[in-house]
């Protein structure tokens, strides 16, 4: 069987067909990616908030995306960032609800 296997991802394009759906979900990727470069490339990097599809696109196909030494480093920060806030709001909320239910 005569197939050609993409290069920017696991999708195997067969001969004879197309798929729309598939380009379009690529073309949202790479704006998204270059969302993300763009964000984590300027100097105010620290103080711009990851959108939710940015998060799963991250987390879905992160170990494929290639992105420079700088701006990896300063994601890595940001999503630390992220889940020490995250991780510091969830104490925060079942201290409360501990102290409710001592009540």
């Amino acid at each position: 069987m005569n197939c050609e296997k993409n290069s920017q991802s696991n999708i195997i394009k067969f001969p004879g067909t197309n798929n729309p759906r598939v380009d379009e979900q690529q073309k949202e990727f790479a704006k998204l990616i270059g969302d993300l470069s763009n964000k984590m490339s300027r100097y105010d990097w620290h103080v711009h908030i990851l959108s939710k599809k940015e998060l799963l696109i991250l987390s879905n196909h992160g170990e494929a995306i290639e992105l420079s030494p700088l701006i990896a480093a300063r994601l890595n920060s940001s999503l630390a960032t992220s889940l020490i806030n995250n991780s510091f709001m969830e104490d925060l909320l079942w201290e409360k609800k501990e102290k409710a239910i001592a009540a």
